[in-house]
């Protein structure tokens, strides 16, 4: 400025010149910078995708779930398990993920009576018609210092951010529902927008021996809108075996994501996280970010982020630790989806599996391999048959055979010994 002011005309117009010159380098420079950000960051993704992450949780339980403790109690274990949280949302937000979802009972932990997960329970107020941001308005509402970390944490990271906690709602005694104590006591899953808001609650409405928690008068049909993949859907665990609510809403409102927090104990032959989840994602063509509890010892593992194509899995019942899981994934469509039936790479590629998998030890089921095969079957005929194997899933008895072909036949006998 002093060159162009106190110089003669040709020296300013060389200044400016210049000036121009060095602005659109600058520009260019910075532009080509924010380039490389993004990609460094993982922001810069396939057109009709976006990046996606769970995170399989081992979480901080309680040492005695069913005694009775005071709040601040209460918050001080479920802090340990945020703080985890926390962690794993930053680590995500690096990869360029834009939802993560947590595992049910992640926050805190499992095994409760009524009474004792009281002061672990924040409030909720189930209404589609108040929009709250707890992290930006913390002061409308007491015990939801669980709400507002999560939050907090969505807005930080300008991240979608699914989890599951206990929550409470007072009711009235003129509720024919409404339980002795009044109030419900609901497993709860929640979603937050990147700016922090609150913008969606689901209440588990299939509870496996969850005596802690009520099931809700009404199924819950909750759907939350994402600028990079459209409606998203939940629903918790145990739900997925039923018809309502999970495939009422694939059905009913054409939901093509869901965000499925689980608490899932293994239980071969039929009931393995894994297995589960990626065959209803192939069944009904919908993209499924499941995130499960890690406690291999209690047979608790298997999460993944499923696609009708390709599944990014993790199921290990050796290692102590939690796993974040990133993955691109295409946005479920009607045009996509059309695709997929008329594409050959889909059915070629229809079991096969992108993952991350340690082998499961069998030490806590029961398995039995039939030693003889029924019937008076030549030694050739013994030699093609496949072995048989009994085991028991959720206190029944099941007959295996494995099938190692994918054409032909294949004769089941049931046999009911005892009757």
């Amino acid at each position: 400025m002093i060159c162009c002011s106190g110089s003669p005309r040709p020296t300013c117009f060389f200044c400016s010149r210049f000036m121009a010159y060095t602005m659109v380098d600058l520009c260019w420079k910075l532009s080509i910078c924010f380039l490389c950000y993004q990609v460094v960051s993982g922001r810069v993704k396939k057109e009709g995708h976006y990046v996606a992450a769970v995170y399989e949780h081992k979480s901080i339980l309680s040492p005695n779930p069913t005694a009775l403790v005071d709040r601040q109690s209460a918050l001080e274990l479920m802090g340990r398990n945020l703080d985890i949280y926390e962690e794993q949302v930053v680590a995500a937000a690096r990869q360029g993920a834009q939802i993560i979802v947590f595992p049910e009972d992640g926050i805190h932990g499992f095994n409760f009576t009524r009474s004792s997960i009281y002061p672990y329970l924040d409030f909720v107020l189930h209404s589609r018609s108040m929009k709250w941001n707890p992290c930006r308005e913390p002061y409308l509402f007491n015990d939801t210092e669980v709400l507002q970390r999560l939050s907090c944490m969505a807005l930080k990271n300008k991240i979608f951010l699914v989890a599951n906690l206990g929550t409470k709602q007072p009711c009235e005694y003129t509720d024919p529902h409404c339980p002795a104590d009044g109030r419900y006591q609901f497993n709860t899953n929640v979603a937050f927008n990147d700016d922090g808001m609150l913008v969606a609650t689901y209440r588990k409405r299939n509870l496996y021996f969850e005596y802690a928690f009520d099931t809700p008068p009404e199924p819950d049909y909750e759907i939350f809108d994402t600028p990079f993949a459209g409606k998203f859907g939940m629903f918790t665990c145990f739900d997925i075996l039923f018809f309502e609510p999970a495939v009422n809403l694939i059905r009913q409102y054409n939901v093509k994501q869901v965000a499925y927090p689980t608490a899932w104990m293994n239980q071969l032959p039929l009931l393995s996280a894994v297995e589960f989840q990626q065959a209803f994602a192939t069944a009904f063509k919908v993209n499924i970010l499941a995130a499960n509890i890690h406690h291999p010892t209690l047979g608790m593992t298997g999460s993944g982020i499923y696609t009708p194509v390709k599944s990014f899995i993790y199921h290990n019942m050796e290692s102590y630790g939690g796993k974040l899981i990133v993955a691109e994934i295409p946005v479920i469509t009607v045009d996509y989806e059309n695709n997929l039936e008329s594409n050959k790479r889909f059915r070629e590629n229809l079991h096969h599996s992108y993952k991350t998998f340690t082998s499961t030890s069998l030490d806590d089921q029961v398995c039995f391999k039939e030693e003889e095969t029924a019937g008076r079957a030549s030694e050739k005929e013994k030699e093609q048959l496949p072995p048989l194997f009994y085991a028991e899933m959720m206190y029944d008895n099941f007959t295996l055979v494995p099938v190692w072909g994918w054409k032909g036949e294949l004769q089941l006998l049931q046999h009911i010994k005892g009757l």
